[in-house]
């Protein structure tokens, strides 16, 4: 497995020092996050070269949207956290469509997205307008090489699984948020390890606390400190044949995420000695 972590620019200025900070903690890849107005062919020349430069592959591109009217809750998102927002959900569409190019000359096959929520009743008005909205994305991008990758965490792993094989677009695949599915309340990561299987094609590693108050997502902690278990995740992994991208994930800033980055990847390193020592 290679092990990464999130690279969020602001501009492309940021691309050396960025790259570089990945190498320094010891890591060979990273999730791209990047957010311009516009996304042109000589940015994505640009941060290539970069990271060709630093030797950090980027494994994915984490597609986010330009506004900044989700709330991060479990009431309000429901309505209006991605493609699914009656609202925002056109002028979201029309800006991850306007990525696919660029990412194809950054040499970047993999685009993870927050869709939103995702109904568990098939039947749903609000289902029938994602499995639109995602159909013509996935099509777009198959025409430009490119696979759309779920960030997990809201909805179940099993509803998850239903849009994916219903749409059937053969592009359609998971980043296995193990946090998240803790923190939304909505799954535990080694059960949807084994509900959604192959289609598990990035990871981040990242631990949190179950909600309590039914309007608030949970708590984010440190790897180690929160209810998601990892040696059951890894060995589910190693189960289904798992072997690409681990990408630490901590959603704090400054010197104590970088401490925490360094801690989590020992954690998750020792795990994954006790399980190859296990035959696992």
């Amino acid at each position: 497995m290679k092990f990464g972590t999130l690279v969020r620019l602001k501009s492309t200025d940021e691309c050396v020092e960025a790259f570089n900070k990945v190498k320094k903690l010891g890591l060979e890849s990273c999730q791209l996050v990047y957010k311009p107005e516009n996304y042109t062919i000589e940015d994505a020349k640009f941060i290539k070269d970069a990271a060709e430069k630093c030797d950090v592959e980027i494994s994915a591109f984490f597609a986010g949207f330009r506004d900044n009217y989700t709330a991060w809750d479990l009431k309000y998102d429901f309505r209006n956290a991605g493609l699914n927002s009656a609202a925002f959900g056109a002028e979201r569409l029309k800006y991850l469509l306007g990525i696919l190019p660029f990412l194809q000359e950054l040499g970047v096959l993999d685009m993870i997205v927050h869709a939103g929520f995702v109904p568990n009743d098939p039947f749903a008005p609000e289902y029938a307008e994602m499995l639109c909205r995602v159909k013509l994305l996935a099509g777009r991008a198959k025409q430009h090489g490119i696979n759309i990758l779920f960030e997990t965490g809201g909805e179940s792993p099993i509803t998850l699984l239903r849009l994916i094989t219903e749409l059937n677009t053969g592009n359609l695949f998971v980043n296995l948020d193990t946090g998240n599915l803790i923190m939304y309340g909505y799954g535990n990561p080694r059960d949807a390890v084994y509900t959604l299987g192959k289609y598990v094609r990035n990871m981040h590693a990242k631990d949190g606390l179950p909600p309590t108050d039914p309007y608030k997502i949970g708590k984010e902690v440190p790897i180690g400190e929160g209810f998601v278990d990892f040696e059951r995740v890894f060995a589910g992994l190693n189960a289904i044949g798992y072997d690409r991208f681990v990408t630490i994930e901590r959603e704090i800033s400054g010197e104590k995420q970088t401490e925490d980055i360094e801690k989590g990847i020992k954690y998750i390193k020792n795990i994954l000695e006790n399980l190859k020592g296990k035959g696992e």
